[in-house]
């Protein structure tokens, strides 16, 4: 079945609901991969001056600039230098494969990246798609990764999607969101190969017996499943295998926290692909492969600028925190089931535990963090 775009979907047909069952579980979240390759890949064009970027480079990156405001009283936003303050860019990554239809998806990944140019860092912060929060959209706690379906059903809106996510994380967790992108799955494994494969060190075996086979060998069998194995060892992963990758849940012993730990080793070997004649000799098919698979509300000029301070930012001055289980001032969540009426069902959940991650983000973004997701409950 030919996945519809968004523009091509009447308001008020919506596909039926689906339950946050465990084939939801079996989802991939960090297409926030394609969207670093996304904010990166442009670098290489500085060396061709500002003509061949407002010919070339404009016009292509145009197409994935999707302003989504947060009211009529909302200030323009300014898309000038990134200099002179820090920036919290909220990333969504959603399943939009034939399993699923718009906009009955859930956002699989939400990470936060804060990034302090003045300062020389970035920290990425990834929130559990199983996080338990307040949603003050229809006043009930959820898992988070339903906030971006409960606001988009409605009225059939992806606007309405992002202003629910957004107002979620900042409600929830007491931070301003600054820019939002929205990266599907469908494409990863064509970035990935475009760019020639990535390199990878995998610790421990990688096995699954019940991997999704619903991307190229069954696209006609959105519910397919195969075993996956990967041996241990340093490996070259064209596309298909780094999706397996990253997207594998059974094959951790701490689930999603590991499969978290996966994702960052792939963002590090992405970020090491992205050379500056790597990035010209791939471009024009970069653009083809994330068509339709990206947006968002940072415009060309603020890509360039964050590719131009990401693309020479060492590894070390990169944060990395997942707010899910640890120990002492370090828990930022505990694994826990709940009762959900919403699918009148147990929920394998993670309680986030805002007594930790209220100074974490103090320390991380600066002043007093308000963190409560229980809405006052």
């Amino acid at each position: 079945m030919q996945k519809q775009p968004l523009s091509d979907i009447p308001p008020g047909k919506l596909p039926p609901r689906k339950r946050t069952t465990s084939r939801y579980s079996r989802r991939m979240r960090t297409y926030m991969y394609v969207f670093l390759l996304f904010i990166l890949l442009a670098a290489g064009v500085l060396a061709y001056g500002f003509s061949y970027f407002q010919s070339t480079i404009q016009a292509p990156l145009m197409n994935f600039f999707h302003p989504v405001g947060r009211g009529n009283d909302e200030p323009a936003p300014d898309y000038s230098a990134i200099t002179g303050r820090p920036w919290n860019i909220l990333l969504l990554g959603s399943d939009n494969d034939n399993k699923y239809s718009f906009p009955a998806l859930l956002t699989q990944v939400m990470m936060v990246v804060h990034v302090d140019p003045d300062n020389n860092s970035v920290s990425m912060i990834s929130i559990p798609r199983d996080s338990w929060v307040y949603m003050s959209l229809n006043g009930g706690m959820h898992k988070i990764d339903q906030a971006f379906l409960f606001g988009a059903s409605p009225h059939s809106s992806f606007d309405d999607g992002v202003r629910a996510a957004r107002q979620t994380i900042e409600q929830d967790y007491g931070i301003t969101i600054d820019r939002y992108a929205w990266v599907g799955l469908s494409g990863f494994a064509s970035v990935i190969d475009t760019l020639g494969g990535v390199d990878i060190d995998v610790t421990h075996p990688i096995v699954d017996d019940s991997y999704p086979d619903d991307t190229r060998a069954n696209p006609n069998d959105p519910f397919a499943v195969k075993r996956l194995y990967l041996v241990p060892g340093p490996q070259h992963l064209n596309g298909l295998e780094a999706l397996e990758y990253v997207r594998s849940r059974h094959a951790d012993l701490v689930g999603d926290i590991g499969r978290t730990n996966r994702q960052q080793e792939v963002l590090q070997a992405l970020k090491k692909k992205l050379t500056v004649p790597n990035i010209i000799d791939h471009f024009q098919q970069l653009i083809t492969d994330m068509a339709g698979k990206v947006y968002t509300d940072m415009s060309p000029q603020e890509i360039l600028a964050f590719a131009n301070f990401g693309r020479t930012l060492p590894s070390s001055a990169i944060q990395h925190v997942t707010l899910g289980p640890g120990t002492g001032n370090q828990d930022y969540g505990q694994l826990a089931q709940v009762y959900d009426p919403s699918i009148n069902a147990e929920q394998s959940v993670v309680l986030p535990q805002c007594n930790n991650i209220g100074p974490l983000f103090a320390n991380i973004f600066g002043g007093f963090v308000n963190c409560n997701v229980s809405g006052g409950f």
